[in-house]
């Protein structure tokens, strides 16, 4: 049954990308909403206490991850999320509907779930890491320096900071 799911969700997203539009990229003067898309709990939980150290609880934090076994943590989901047709289910309204100022990716190789989810949303701005199968779905990459997340996650923050204080 995951496997039609698969091909379904994977199908939608040749449709989306197609889709798509060019749309003018602007970003905010103050940060108050933030999104996070991860491909595991590990990677979510680094990237939202990187995102805690630089801004604190001033900025709202609405973050996924992907996880095929049952987690303690709300911010889970997994393929049975989404209907038979590769549509996403009423979970993942809030993060659909909701304009952050940017969504963080951290991964570099996100699976269909989350390109899907990166697609509908309607934030203007996603930033992550440069691979190859990001690029039609991020707005700015940054190449990994280092084998520590935290310390990538950090100097793409400091990067989009900069990029906005020259803007």
């Amino acid at each position: 049954m995951k496997w039609i799911k698969d091909r379904m969700i994977e199908w939608q997203l040749k449709r989306k990308l197609q889709l798509k539009e060019a749309k003018e990229i602007k970003i905010p003067e103050q940060f108050r909403c933030i999104g996070i898309l991860a491909n595991s709990e590990s990677e979510f939980l680094e990237t939202k206490e990187v995102v805690r150290e630089l801004w604190s609880y001033k900025v709202r934090i609405i973050g996924l991850f992907y996880s095929e076994e049952p987690s303690r943590l709300i911010e889970a989901f997994s393929s049975q999320h989404f209907t038979f047709w590769g549509h996403p289910s009423d979970y993942f309204n809030e993060f659909k509907l909701e304009n952050m100022d940017f969504i963080l990716v951290p991964s570099l190789h996100l699976n269909p779930y989350l390109r899907y989810l990166l697609l509908e949303n309607q934030s203007g701005f996603k930033i992550g890491f440069y691979s190859k199968e990001n690029e039609p779905y991020l707005d700015f990459m940054l190449g990994q320096d280092e084998e520590d997340l935290g310390s990538n996650v950090h100097h793409l923050l400091d990067y989009l900071k900069k990029i906005k204080e020259a803007c």
